[in-house]
This record gives structure tokens, C-alpha cells and sequence, in this order.
């Protein structure tokens, strides 16, 4: 799946990336959400998840907003920017509970990320900051798998890892080999920004981010919840889950623009919940382990 994927990238991105998003992107972010709610629902105090869920509602509350046109772009960017901080500074209720070398860092970033996004919430840069993050969400699995995780045999990190690196090394050798055009085609709303400060990379760009986000579909849709064995207990409200994907796939192919308008609200949220997780990660707090004798019978 992955070669496919990859080879039909380079081949048709536009076309993979209009279909991948409207068959996999609810799913995935019904997925995802479904077992990193699962790994992290005990580490994490409730009071802590209280004001994420706040930060996550306000977010989608503005992309509802943008999406009925009651707000325009920038004022959403802003909304964005400000709800991730919140995001981010609710995780500070959880210093407590990390390793006592690691406290000081995390607290520093905890307190400097939040002011970094505030200071250009309202500012062009805005829009810079927010095409980061989306091209860097599609590698989050990476950080987001516990470190005894496996898949098959393998540490899940290190299979994750050599798969995201594929893209990365085909924007490279495009980039220096020279990338077919692909001028007028739909592309992910987050090469926007980079189509007006850095043109000359889009080409390039479109066929491994494109990669990236199947990449990112088969790890969280497949992989991952294979990874983390009985944590893993199916979807919660498998068939409701089906009905809304199927929907929202009927209503791309009625109105794709619209559709992927009140499709950003899901994502968004998903997004932000995983970013606090993966600073607290790194800040070294485990999740929830995998059960190995779950594994051993997979």
C-alpha cells in the first residue's frame, strides 16, 4: 500500500490527494482520535482533558464559523493560533506527574510555544506557522507511538520512521532532479503559503506531502492500532462512525470545496489534541503500554 500509494503520488498527486481525502480523511480522524484517546485517557488528569476539550471546541466553533462564512480566513488563522496555545498551556497541569530532569524544559516550552503563537496570531505569518504544522501533522504517528510498541516484529517508531522518510527523500531527489508541473491542480490547502513565498519547492513538494498524508492514513487507520494491542478494542460506535464518513463522502463528490470546508473542523480538532500529547511525550511522559501478550497472539 505504501509503493502504491508512492508510485501514484508521483504520478497523479492532485487526483490521489482529491480522493484520499474524501474516502480516508474522516475515517482517519475518527480512527486516530478513537486509540490515542485510548493511550493517553489514564496519563493525563481530567482536568487536564477538560481544558483541552475547552481549547478544541473553541477551534471548532471558529472553523464552523469560517466555514458558514460568518468569518474570513485570517480571523480564523487567528482562532487557530490562540486555541493551540490554550491547547499547549493545559498541559502545564501535568508537570507534576514528568520525570523531575525533564520539568524545567517542558515548563519553558510549555510557557514559549503558547507566546510564539499568540505574538503572530494576528499577523501574515500566521498562515506560515499554521502550513507548518499541517505538512509536520502527517508525520505526528512517529511521535505518538509508545516506544514498546511493534509491528510484526519491529519497533513500531522504527517502521514508522523509514516510512515517513520516503517522502521526504522523494521531495529531495525532485527537487534537485526537477518536478513535472503541476500548476492548476487542487492541491492541499497548506501549499497555499508556500505557493506565494517559495514557488519554486511547490512542484516538488505536492507529490511528497501527498505521500505524507497516505502515509499518515495507513498508520493511523491500520497500522497503529495493530501496534498497540489491547488498548486497541475496535472503534467506539463502529457503525455510527461508518454512517458519518459515508456521508461526508457523498457530500465530496456533491460539493468537494464545501465538503472539505466542514471536513477542517475534525481535523483541526484531532490536530490539536495530538500536538500537546506529543510535547508531553517528548517531555517524557509515557502512555499507555501495549499488553505484549495481546501482541503475541496477534
Amino acid at each position: 500500500m505504501a509503493a502504491v500509494s508512492g508510485l501514484l503520488a508521483v504520478w497523479q498527486p492532485a487526483t490521489l490527494y482529491l480522493v484520499a481525502l474524501a474516502v480516508f480523511g474522516l475515517p482517519h480522524v475518527l480512527w486516530e482520535t478513537a486509540w490515542v484517546w485510548r493511550l493517553w485517557r489514564d496519563r493525563v488528569p481530567r482536568f487536564v482533558w477538560c481544558g483541552l476539550l475547552a481549547a478544541l471546541l473553541l477551534q471548532a466553533a471558529s472553523r464552523l464559523a469560517l466555514w458558514l462564512g460568518r468569518i474570513d480566513a485570517p480571523t480564523a488563522a487567528a482562532c487557530d493560533a490562540a486555541t493551540l496555545a490554550l491547547a499547549l498551556l493545559a498541559t502545564l497541569g501535568v508537570a507534576r506527574r514528568l520525570p523531575a530532569g525533564h520539568r524545567v524544559v517542558f515548563v519553558v516550552a510549555a510557557l514559549s510555544l503558547p507566546v510564539a503563537l499568540v505574538a503572530v496570531a494576528d499577523t501574515p505569518q500566521v498562515f506560515g506557522v499554521l502550513a507548518v504544522l499541517a505538512i509536520a501533522h502527517n508525520f505526528t504517528p512517529v511521535g505518538l507511538a509508545p516506544p514498546s510498541a511493534c509491528i510484526g516484529a519491529w519497533p513500531a517508531r522504527g517502521v514508522l520512521l523509514a516510512l515517513f522518510s520516503a517522502p521526504i527523500l522523494l521531495f529531495v531527489v525532485l527537487a534537485f532532479a526537477g518536478a513535472p508541473s503541476a500548476s492548476g491542480a487542487t492541491r492541499p490547502a497548506e501549499l497555499g503559503w508556500i505557493q506565494q513565498h517559495a514557488p519554486q519547492w511547490v512542484d516538488a513538494l505536492l507529490p511528497a506531502l501527498v505521500w505524507a498524508q497516505c502515509l499518515h492514513y495507513l498508520s493511523v487507520i491500520h497500522l497503529m492500532p495493530r501496534a498497540i494491542g489491547s488498548t486497541w478494542r475496535g472503534m467506539p460506535l463502529r457503525p455510527l462512525a461508518l454512517a458519518a464518513s459515508i456521508l461526508l463522502l457523498a457530500y465530496f463528490v456533491f460539493d468537494y470545496p464545501a465538503a472539505r470546508g466542514l471536513y477542517a473542523i475534525a481535523a483541526g480538532m484531532h490536530a490539536w489534541l495530538e500536538w500537546p500529547l506529543i510535547l508531553l511525550a517528548v517531555a517524557g511522559l509515557a502512555s499507555r503500554e501495549p499488553d505484549d501478550r495481546a501482541l503475541a497472539k496477534s
